[in-house]
């Protein structure tokens, strides 16, 4: 085991970062324009906005956010993202454009999670050849692109960190890098609830690993550890206490989408349809969600380390790998089941394939164990040639994306959202609204756009929808009718913005020539939105 020196850390942070570009080029030539084309990134644009904004305003009320009005704790309907949030606040506050801050924030996740394993590879290897391919295996592997879209599933970095931590724990029996576990897991759980959970469980079981296969150091190492929990349990309480509330309002996901979302053996042949050699997998043997492939490079050199390296971290890792596979497959396999019904935090996650996430992480930390161990095997026989560089240039070829699916996004506050804050306070509803059945329509723009006014919305975008929610959009269908205004009067709705560019024109005049018949509904004046002409109505009591 050896210490990561600094000059070495900050060169191959350097190179995490380059490389990081490069497997998501062209993203590094659009950071002020273009997203993965998906709603996620507005809603995650939307989050950092509105953490900011209440983090000034009124930090007391944060989780309850502006959407799906008038609900409270709205925030915790999805994950928080509360650190990328506290880190993306002071850059908003000094006016950074906010599609430049989310692409920055969502390639810093890579590129650190990259340099956490990093720390742990070159701590278990000793090599800083070893550590790099560890490092580009878990921050490029498929799995990334899956989930491109997903801001806090590209946090990772606190897998890997936790992991260091354990291991030091245990090696030096020290409570300090216990406590430090646990902290590495609270700072998980602040970046992504999802991974914050599974990597509890799963630093509890490498440190069960470590201990069952160091009888020396267990005594002494476990008092450190146990502290770890306590800290890691005390630091996330509080943050989890909306997230418990809502569970009680909301309650379980639907078990039919848990078990959509549950990964099966088939999908670990699956690779995302923007990597050029394996993207034909794709449809072939998953969808999404269940597209995990780690990749062949990586499985070739988790090998190698099983067979010329047969040490006790190599068992140790394939045990955790081992293990969040099972965990992936949710309803599929047979531990997922247990621990549903003995951990109610299970109860509010509805996929289990993103386990694939700590199937990464032990894979990558094999596979820098297998270029040590071709390394060295090398370095008995002959000549020393790197392994890690010949390995180096097979993920890359191997993990670099044919294409991108980005988008682009309007700047600038369009006209419609200026009048409507220079007119005073008011409730919003966006339309069209969606259909209970084919949501989520157009609300993950609405909710993006709010951020331009921070009016309460009616409408929303989020993991969990409110009952109340589906409540007024089924009422909506026949808008403007009695019981649809009666409904808007009820939520205390103000404006009521059409948007003229998400309807078919006949339909689009047929709901104009509705509305102002309707003695209720003032009409204010046309202006611009984002994507093309709105006509804004005041709800008059």
């Amino acid at each position: 085991m050896m210490r990561v020196s600094r000059h070495p850390a900050l060169g191959a942070f350097a190179l995490l970062v380059l490389l990081t570009l490069a497997g998501t080029w062209p993203q590094g030539l659009y950071l002020r324009s273009q997203v993965a084309a998906h709603h996620d990134p507005r809603f995650s644009m939307w989050r950092l906005a509105w953490i900011a904004h209440a983090l000034r305003t009124d930090p007391r009320h944060l989780f309850d956010a502006n959407i799906f009005y008038p609900e409270t704790r709205t925030l915790a309907y999805s994950d928080a993202t509360l650190l990328e949030g506290a880190i993306a606040a002071p850059m908003l506050w000094a006016g950074v454009a906010p599609i430049l801050v989310y692409n920055v924030l969502l390639l810093g996740g890579i590129a650190a999670s990259g340099f956490g394993m990093f720390v742990l590879a070159r701590y278990l290897t000793g090599s800083s050849g070893a550590a790099l391919v560890s490092a580009v295996v878990f921050m490029l592997a498929p799995y990334r692109l899956e989930h491109y879209m997903h801001l806090e599933l590209q946090w990772s970095m606190w897998i890997p960190l936790a992991f260091w931590a354990v291991h030091r724990a245990v090696d030096e029996e020290s409570w300090k890098f216990g406590m430090l576990a646990g902290v590495f897991v609270w700072l998980q759980t602040l970046s992504c609830v999802y991974y914050g959970f599974f990597l509890a469980l799963m630093a509890a079981a490498l440190a069960m690993l470590l201990l069952a296969t160091d009888i020396r150091h267990s005594r002494a190492a476990l008092r450190g550890l146990v502290l770890g929990a306590i800290v890691a349990a005390a630091l996330i309480w509080p943050y989890a206490g909306p997230y418990l509330e809502n569970a009680h309002v909301l309650g379980p996901r639907d078990p039919a989408e848990i078990a959509r979302y549950s990964a099966r053996p088939i999908n670990y042949l699956a690779s995302p349809p923007q990597n050029w050699l394996w993207g034909w997998t794709a449809d072939r043997f998953g969808a999404n969600e269940t597209r995990l492939f780690p990749g062949a490079v990586a499985m070739l050199l988790a090998l190698c380390a099983s067979a010329f390296r047969p040490r006790r971290s190599v068992w140790v890792y394939a045990g955790i790998c081992a293990l969040a596979v099972e965990l992936s497959f949710g309803v599929n396999g047979w531990l997922y089941g247990w621990l549903y019904a003995h951990a109610g935090a299970l109860h509010g996650l509805r996929a289990p394939a993103r386990f694939a996430i700590l199937v990464s992480s032990a894979l990558a930390v094999m596979a820098g164990l297998g270029v040590a161990a071709l390394d060295r095997l090398r370095g008995a026989r002959g000549p020393r040639m790197s392994a890690a560089a010949i390995a180096l240039a097979l993920l890359a070829l191997e993990y670099v994306p044919s294409r991108m699916f980005l988008m682009e996004l309007a700047s600038g506050p369009p006209d419609v959202y200026t009048v409507i804050s220079g007119m005073g306070a008011g409730v919003v509803a966006e339309l069209p609204m969606p259909t209970p059945g084919r949501l989520p329509g157009y609300d993950a723009v609405y909710v993006s756009w709010s951020a331009t006014h921070w009016h309460r919305l009616v409408n929303g975008y989020s993991g969990y929808y409110p009952h109340s929610y589906f409540d007024t959009i089924q009422q909506m269908q026949t808008f403007p009718d009695d019981a649809s205004i009666d409904r808007l009067t009820t939520l205390g709705v103000r404006y009521i913005v059409v948007h003229e560019a998400f309807y078919e024109p006949a339909d689009h005049a047929a709901l104009l020539e509705r509305m102002l018949a309707r003695r209720q509904l003032k009409p204010t004046g046309r202006y611009r939105d984002p994507a093309g002409q709105a006509e804004l109505f005041e709800l008059t009591r």
